[in-house]
């Protein structure tokens, strides 16, 4: 379990240390491996298939149902209207703009509609629905945050690092597009920060139960994605 001790002591010395930074290193190695796991650079060239990218997107939207639950939560838990403005704002980005990117895939890939919300989901994907679930019944909003900011900072990093080809199907690209703008990049970098924020208020239990739920959900998005990679 890591401490505000062990954050403490990793700080020191440090210019401008960051919790969220600290989160990070505590997570290797599944926070590099998923950044660059094979999957984002097969789908950036272009080289899953329409049935394997289709699957793909069917085990990611799973997410979507507990994922919004889970932002409901944290607007609720909110201790300010400035952040559930902002959480309102991606909200409504999730529910619009995402959501459309996954039923026109679904679409054009040929998924039949019962399959989109009735899945036989990979026993990885049921556990992280399971834990976006007790976060958001069970967690602070510290833990919230957690959750959100390794969500959220892990698709933009492989967003950020991977090339794409050219020829892209629309669709993949439009996916890509979703976690490589200007507006996503200020929404993690303010999930960051009200993270480094709020981490700072709580005390050892509750820190360590913040810190305990990144690392969690770190080590669930690795297993997703080792998970629905092809073989």
């Amino acid at each position: 379990m890591s401490t505000s001790s062990d954050w403490n002591a990793w700080a020191a010395g440090r210019d401008s240390a960051r919790i969220t930074d600290w989160l990070r290193e505590i997570s290797e190695p599944d926070w590099s491996a998923t950044v660059n796991h094979p999957l984002f650079d097969a789908l950036a060239e272009g080289r899953l298939s329409d049935a394997d990218f289709a699957a793909y997107m069917v085990q990611d939207y799973g997410f979507v149902d507990p994922f919004t639950a889970l932002i409901g939560f944290a607007i609720g838990r909110a201790p300010s209207m400035a952040d559930r403005v902002v959480l309102g704002q991606f909200m409504g980005m999730l529910t619009s703009d995402e959501n459309s990117t996954f039923q026109r895939t679904f679409e054009a890939f040929g998924v039949p509609a019962a399959q989109r919300e009735a899945s036989d989901y990979l026993p990885e994907t049921r556990a992280f629905q399971a834990l976006l679930r007790e976060t958001g019944s069970a967690g602070g909003y510290a833990e919230i945050l957690a959750v959100l900011v390794v969500t959220e900072w892990v698709y933009l990093e492989w967003a950020l690092r991977i090339t794409r080809a050219e020829g892209l199907h629309p669709l993949v690209g439009e996916w890509i597009d979703l976690h490589d703008n200007p507006a996503f990049q200020d929404f993690v970098a303010w999930l960051r920060r009200r993270l480094d924020e709020e981490a700072q208020t709580l005390d050892d239990a509750a820190f360590a139960r913040m810190a305990e739920c990144f690392r969690e959900t770190v080590a669930r998005e690795r297993a997703f994605h080792d998970a629905v990679m092809p073989r």
